[in-house]
């Protein structure tokens, strides 16, 4: 019985080193200053270069629709999809982000009809001003209130 008080007190003696929630230390204040800005979202770099090979996912933020689909390909100096003989061609300049497309006004055209989706990109793509990388790895040309999003084939 001798041992019972004993283990009584050293119980009461270790719950008395234990810490209560209450106790607890605050959590860790936040060390920026009021008049630091703090960017919530990751920024979109700017892709090197956008030659290359492309599906066109989406047009001023909604999908290609009319179960079609539109390819687009920019070399060094043009950006352009079929059919080309239509006026779906542009020169281009690209540099650090910055794009200007133009579309050479003394092309020939062939009288062919064209799917509005393929309208619908040539507006976008004639307003177009900046290029940037999404998220999903993909490219977004923007501006004009036009936007097409691309993804590499």
């Amino acid at each position: 019985m001798r041992r019972y008080p004993l283990l009584l007190a050293s119980a009461a003696f270790l719950a008395a080193c234990q810490q209560t929630e209450d106790s607890a230390a605050p959590p860790p204040q936040a060390t920026s200053s009021p008049t630091e800005t703090v960017e919530q979202t990751p920024s979109r770099e700017a892709p090197a270069s956008l030659i290359g090979e492309y599906r066109v996912a989406g047009i001023d933020g909604t999908e290609v629709g009319g179960q079609i689909g539109i390819a687009l390909s920019v070399t060094e100096t043009n950006i352009f999809y079929d059919p080309r003989c239509a006026g779906f061609d542009w020169t281009y300049t690209y540099e650090g982000g910055a794009l200007t497309t133009e579309r050479p006004a003394d092309r020939a055209v062939c009288e062919i009809a064209v799917h509005p989706e393929q309208q619908r990109l040539a507006a976008a793509l004639d307003a177009v001003t900046q290029a940037e990388r999404t998220p999903s790895n993909g490219i977004e040309l923007s501006g004009g209130g036009h936007s097409v999003t691309l993804f590499s084939q």
